[in-house]
């Protein structure tokens, strides 16, 4: 990979902004690639669709503490960085994604996510039991 494309940034929207309230989550895809958008009041948070640990779905988690917490096993993600919280050994960094809001559009860096795709196949948790 050149020195540029490394450095490329390529915005898409990916929602419009009322169909994200503040507190929300939503499953979208860029090219292929599902990620999950979060809201916190004027900010978006994209990050990949399942925790790097046991694969769960990452648009039930929750926000604490500017950290995205697994609906699965609890482990924090920082959402500044990804980083993992403390306990979690071989636990991968969340993959997070550079999102913007501009006007009443939701948009994310396709660009970003093709160089870093989000991986691994959603597994749907049923916590009724």
């Amino acid at each position: 990979m050149s020195e540029n494309e490394s450095s490329e940034v390529r915005f898409v929207t990916v929602a419009r902004l009322d169909e994200l309230p503040p507190g929300a989550f939503r499953r979208v895809e860029i090219e292929g690639h599902a990620i999950v958008l979060a809201r916190q009041g004027d900010v978006v948070h994209a990050f990949q669709s399942t925790c790097p640990h046991e694969m769960a779905d990452l648009s039930q988690a929750r926000i604490e503490n500017n950290c995205l917490v697994c609906p699965r096993h609890l482990a924090a993600f920082d959402l500044a960085d990804g980083a993992v919280s403390a306990g979690w050994k071989n636990v991968a960094p969340l993959k997070l994604y550079p999102a913007r809001i501009a006007g009443d559009i939701i948009a994310v860096d396709a660009a970003a996510v093709a160089r870093t795709p989000p991986g691994g196949e959603r597994q749907l948790w049923d916590f009724s039991r």
